[in-house]
């Protein structure tokens, strides 16, 4: 069975449990953020309010953190989530790479990457209404032209990148759990 037929049968239930937990975590934190927006919150309550907030917001930080690795051993190896999880954690334990992994620089890099396509494709809408001015006429014009073209193509980038990004995790995850043979096939 291939990593991919694993992934899109037997595991994914586990994959499905990862991204429920981050959904759970996030539809508490902003019940907890409306509450604390609300007025009639003070003293004590608003203290608590602020506590479970930290600490919803830690978790949510660690589950995503958590999610990319657990979700690449899922689909090579087909375990639980759970287990998957502290088997990836417990590997880059082991290789001293906790620090590596914390500082995500490809993820930023890629985000940062998005966000200049997105400029050149807003040039790109600035450029179609100097072209022909009625087709953003109704909306605003230039400014509406811009905005238009660079939400398209920030948004078209970050789904084409977020690719890039989940293949450099895997290749990471691969390296980290054989290097020798890595280094073999890949010199």
């Amino acid at each position: 069975q291939t990593d991919q037929e694993r992934s899109t049968t037997s595991s994914f239930g586990s994959i499905c449990f990862g991204s429920l937990l981050v959904a759970i975590i996030q539809t508490l934190r902003a019940m907890v953020e409306n509450a604390r927006n609300n007025d009639d919150t003070e003293g004590c309550a608003a203290f608590l309010l602020c506590l479970v907030d930290c600490l919803l917001s830690c978790l949510e930080g660690a589950l995503e953190y958590f999610n990319k690795f657990a979700y690449i051993y899922v689909g090579m190896y087909g375990y639980s989530y759970f287990e998957a999880g502290k088997n990836v954690i417990t590997l880059f334990k082991q290789r001293g790479w906790s620090v590596i992994i914390a500082d995500d620089l490809i993820s930023n890099v890629l985000t940062l990457f998005a966000f200049i396509i997105g400029m050149l494709t807003g040039c790109v809408g600035l450029v179609m209404n100097e072209i022909e001015e009625s087709w953003f006429a109704d909306y605003g014009g230039a400014a509406s032209a811009f905005g238009f073209a660079f939400l398209i193509g920030i948004v078209i980038s970050m789904i084409t990148l977020s690719v890039v990004d989940s293949s450099v995790n895997t290749v990471l995850v691969c390296f980290a759990e054989a290097p020798a043979e890595f280094e073999k096939n890949y010199p």
